[in-house]
């Protein structure tokens, strides 16, 4: 592509790296003089392109899902790659595994499975196979959890580049034993891995001695998390609280929190996130909103709230983040260097893992209103740093990018 081309073309030029960015304009600076040059957003047009001569139509990424599950967070991040990546002009496919029918309510075919993502997600834009024994050879194949890396395995030969899509470290989803090693051991495939956040990262790097891999940070919506003082209520604590997901530590939360209200009954103790029929033998009195119906009615929750429970053994989920957003202090577990995924202990409360920890954590965030303040205004400056959705995407698209020239390369 000639170089002129690409700077009258505002469009392409800013989605350049700095560095081709500078070497552009040194070359051609009266050219150069009104474009407007912005930071790295997406991904990189360069000298791959150039000497394959390969437009995005002509990759071929394809990635292994499981069954889709109806509200699930982790299976939206999947599909808005997906979506991203078909709208660009790559040739898409997902490949969705029939077995780990997680979902009572699990698909049967591919016209089934693209009806369900298309009802109760969006539409992907891409061809959806609802088989994974014959996956066609393709530039980039992805596993999108620890059964599919066994899939993706299968096929090695036939990609130039494999990705592990890691949202959660998944080992830690089971008891030692058959599931958990079985799980442990896809972090030894070598596949590439691009993680949610830096944590896994950070635990493959020190576990298995990985060095290669890259992260990217969730999309917080500031359309909708947004911070708001106007209804605040002073006494309220909103608690995620998942009594059927092990990681979440709900039993632990329930316990923390009966010490809490003990002390100060006044405060409204707000559960949420799981049906309201499983918040059973709560041994003090507390708000059930069960599962809230849209994301609006959550924002709307956080904003309402001084503080947010949301644990996670495993990976934070959005859901913190999201809190933090909205203007409430957030109390996570101190575990296994936690404070990877959130810059700083200055930014959230991080409690050891006992009744009596967690509940001081809590009560010191309640009765130390200039400490809960000072932590409310440093999580608004954290979240500063958390893409929009689109900004996730094309980070994600710049490291397969960079991965397939660095394996090009490397074949010269």
């Amino acid at each position: 592509m000639k170089i002129k081309k690409i700077i009258k073309n505002n469009f392409i030029y800013k989605k350049m790296p700095n560095s081709l960015k500078s070497k552009i304009k040194n070359m051609y600076k009266n050219t150069c003089k009104n474009v407007n040059i912005d930071p790295v957003t997406g991904f990189i047009i360069d000298d791959y392109y150039e000497d394959k001569e390969i437009k995005p139509g002509m990759l071929k990424i394809s990635f292994v899902i499981p069954q889709p599950i109806i509200g699930s967070g982790g299976h939206r991040n999947i599909y808005r790659i997906v979506r991203y990546l078909a709208a660009k002009g790559y040739d898409v496919t997902c490949y969705v595994d029939p077995e780990g029918n997680w979902d009572k309510n699990h698909v049967k075919t591919g016209k089934e499975a693209q009806s369900k993502i298309k009802d109760n997600f969006f539409d992907l834009g891409c061809n959806i196979v609802f088989n994974v024994n014959n996956i066609q050879p393709c530039d980039v194949l992805f596993a999108t959890h620890s059964e599919s890396a066994y899939i993706v395995q299968r096929y090695l030969e036939n990609v130039k580049l494999a990705c592990y899509f890691i949202q959660d470290y998944e080992s830690y989803f089971f008891p030692m034993g058959d599931n958990y090693l079985r799980t442990h051991n896809t972090y030894k495939m070598g596949l590439y891995p691009i993680t949610s956040g830096p944590w896994p990262l950070e635990m493959l790097k020190n576990n298995f001695g990985i060095k290669e891999g890259n992260y990217f940070r969730f999309p917080i919506n500031t359309k909708v998390y947004y911070n708001n003082e106007k209804n605040r209520k002073e006494n309220r604590i909103v608690f995620f609280a998942k009594p059927t997901m092990p990681r979440r530590c709900y039993n632990l939360g329930v316990s923390a929190l009966e010490i809490v209200k003990k002390k100060h009954p006044e405060l409204e103790i707000v559960f949420y996130g799981d049906k309201l029929e499983n918040y059973v033998n709560v041994p003090f009195e507390f708000t059930n909103l069960g599962i809230l119906p849209t994301i609006d009615d959550l924002a709307d929750l956080y904003r309402s709230s001084i503080i947010g429970i949301a644990f996670s053994t495993t990976n934070p989920s959005l859901v913190p983040y999201e809190m933090m957003s909205c203007g409430c202090a957030v109390v996570d577990l101190d575990f296994n260097n936690s404070v990877v995924s959130y810059d700083s202990s200055e930014n959230v409360m991080l409690v050891d893992t006992t009744p009596d920890k967690i509940a001081e954590g809590i009560i010191k965030l309640y009765e130390d209103k200039k400490y809960r303040k000072n932590q409310v205004k440093n999580g608004l400056n954290f979240c500063k740093i958390f893409p929009t959705e689109d900004k996730m995407c094309e980070l994600i698209e710049k490291y397969i990018l960079e991965q397939l020239k660095k394996r090009s390369e490397c074949k010269k």
